[in-house]
């Protein structure tokens, strides 16, 4: 996750543990041309890059940074990107961290604005703003099929936008705002058994500790079954991914295989221990695999919710648990982020790049979802509207998976397929990667 205030030692935290053996130690000369800055990308790239056997001998060095990278990708990427650590006009934008909400425009006998999520204490939570609102303008402007994507990315790009909700105009203001993303952890009982659900909406290492004690909560009110809600999840770190696998699945050891990348002709091929993944957090102190004992759930089988943004550090979470227990996935395809990246720096270049380096797979050595991991059972959370509450049991996601623990997963639920002419989350999917330390 890109964040202003950390984006520097990120850098090279990620760079020191990739780079190759040889690199010298640069030190700064001063400012560099653009073709120098060019040829650094390019250098970097035909090292780290998975497709670096198919990159050109030479490129026009007088483009601009990000055209200069786009000109030299490979068709299959979607995913490489640089951006300048100083210049935050760089970074990406995202609509969860500038306004507080989250929100799909779809078709619903015409286009209209469904919000999905609202952060706890946001401008947007302290105007009533709520998961299910509608809304039809966005700065005075009605809301069409034809301008959806030019008045979010305008909204993006502002220092303050205005809603129409519920026959009110609402102004938010741009901010940066963090996240804490456990918003919702519970337990109930279904017959005879405890039903545990948690709703975790990025893999953040500085949450950790509390991913922790909600399992720990869990084992203690004597959970057997869980739904892990992901429908948002974006991805993030590795190592929280992993955190979270062994704290669900039995039979993972430290040394049980977590994952597997495999890379170009000087990377090579890595088998990821879970020992490794939790070693090497991106905030924090490393975790202890012994540490886990009490938070173990040991499930013979859990209940992911997904979504059309649950990409990266989320979608390898979904693929790696598979070995280990059984995986019942409900909601829709995932985005479709099987690769794996590394943070390059370099003290003369003002930009920092990101370049795809892994194809990522699980310990049976299963991967390969670019076009997203299909459900068990396929249902858009926007078939039955007005959206139910984060964790009600209405939901027509979470009513799916408490049917089947019930016994009876002829219980319909809407499965019909809507409409979407915006999805604010996708903008994340794409740029979270799974960093590969």
């Amino acid at each position: 996750m890109i964040r202003p205030r950390t984006i520097a030692l990120a850098a090279f935290m990620a760079f020191a543990a990739c780079r190759k053996d040889d690199t010298p130690d640069v030190r700064p000369t001063g400012p560099v041309t653009q073709k120098e800055t060019n040829t650094w990308i390019l250098d970097s790239m035909r090292y780290f890059y998975l497709w670096n056997s198919y990159l050109p001998a030479n490129a026009d060095t007088t483009l601009n940074a990000t055209d200069y990278l786009a000109s030299i990708k490979n068709a299959a990427d979607r995913f490489s990107f640089l951006y300048k650590p100083t210049d935050p006009a760089t970074y990406p934008k995202y609509m969860l961290s500038r306004y507080g909400i989250l929100f799909s425009i779809i078709d619903k006998n015409g286009p209209i604005g469904v919000i999905q999520l609202v952060l706890p204490s946001s401008v947007a939570a302290l105007n009533g703003i709520k998961r299910g609102d509608y809304f039809t303008e966005i700065n005075n402007t009605p809301i069409t099929s034809s301008n959806a994507s030019e008045l979010t990315t305008a909204m993006l790009n502002g220092t303050s936008t205005t809603l129409a909700i519920n026959n009110k105009v609402i102004s938010l203001p741009a901010q940066s705002l963090g996240e804490n993303p456990i918003y919702k952890q519970d337990t109930f009982k279904i017959k005879d058994k405890v039903v545990a659900y948690l709703f975790y909406n990025y893999f953040n290492d500085t949450y950790n500790t509390a991913l922790q004690q909600a399992f720990q909560s869990f084992k203690t009110s004597g959970a057997t079954e869980l739904i892990l809600d992901l429908r948002y999840n974006p991805g993030g770190s590795v190592a929280a991914a992993a955190l979270l696998n062994a704290m669900i699945a039995p039979g993972i050891t430290e040394q049980s295989l977590f994952a597997k990348y495999t890379g170009n002709n000087h990377l090579g091929n890595r088998d990821i221990t879970y020992k490794s993944a939790l070693s090497v957090p991106e905030s924090g102190y490393p975790i202890s695999f012994s540490t886990l004992t009490d938070k173990r759930l040991s499930l013979s089988r859990v209940f992911i919710l997904s979504g059309a943004a649950t990409a990266s550090a989320a979608e390898l979470t979904i693929n790696s648990l598979k070995p280990y227990t059984q995986v019942i996935q409900i909601g829709e395809k995932t985005f479709g982020k099987d690769k794996g990246a590394v943070i390059i720096s370099d003290t003369r270049i003002p930009w920092t790049l990101m370049p795809i380096t892994y194809n990522l797979f699980n310990a049976k050595g299963n991967g390969g979802y670019t076009a997203g991991i299909t459900p068990d059972y396929n249902i858009d959370e926007m078939s039955t509207l007005p959206l139910a509450a984060i964790g009600d049991n209405n939901d027509p996601l979470i009513a799916k998976a408490l049917s089947i623990i019930n016994g009876n997963a002829r219980i319909s639920a809407g499965t019909g397929s809507v409409k979407h002419y915006y999805n604010a989350q996708l903008e994340k999917a794409q740029r979270e990667m799974v960093i590969c330390r």
